[in-house]
């Protein structure tokens, strides 16, 4: 009486192993990660707009936010920071365009006169326009302000 064992060969394991490491190159090639980027920073941004203007109504004084070159303590990357707060980099293949920085008073208005965009883009995709109102600081992301 003999007994067969029923499975796969070590040979069919290697075509299945390969063929799965085919497929794997292929899809992270096509998969747009700059992109996924800027709708992060775009979020990062809208906090950071946001916990600054919390932040001057508790502390009834001005906070700053900024969206400039270098803004991580001198470091040479560009990012968003407010002020006393951790600095966010700009991840690689993100760019930012549109405000410099926005000045809080202590009643949470912003230091703008009309409604400000601040436009993320990277990556191919559709920019994110970022919209900061003038009197209230309402901070919002339309596809036009």
């Amino acid at each position: 009486m003999s007994k067969r064992c029923s499975g796969f060969s070590l040979i069919e394991l290697v075509v299945i192993i390969v063929i799965i490491g085919i497929l794997t190159a292929y899809a992270s090639s096509r998969i747009n990660f700059a992109s996924h980027s800027a709708a992060g920073y775009a979020e990062i941004i809208k906090s950071s707009i946001r916990l600054a203007q919390k932040l001057a109504v508790a502390q009834r004084g001005e906070v700053t936010v900024t969206f400039a070159v270098n803004p991580c303590n001198g470091s040479p990357v560009n990012g968003v920071q407010v002020d006393g707060e951790q600095c966010d980099p700009l991840p690689n293949g993100v760019s930012v365009n549109g405000l410099g920085s926005v000045t809080f008073d202590g009643l949470g208005r912003p230091d703008v006169t009309a409604v400000t965009t601040v436009t993320v883009s990277g990556g191919g995709d559709a920019s994110r326009l970022i919209c900061l109102e003038p009197e209230t600081g309402y901070v919002h992301e339309e596809t036009a302000c």
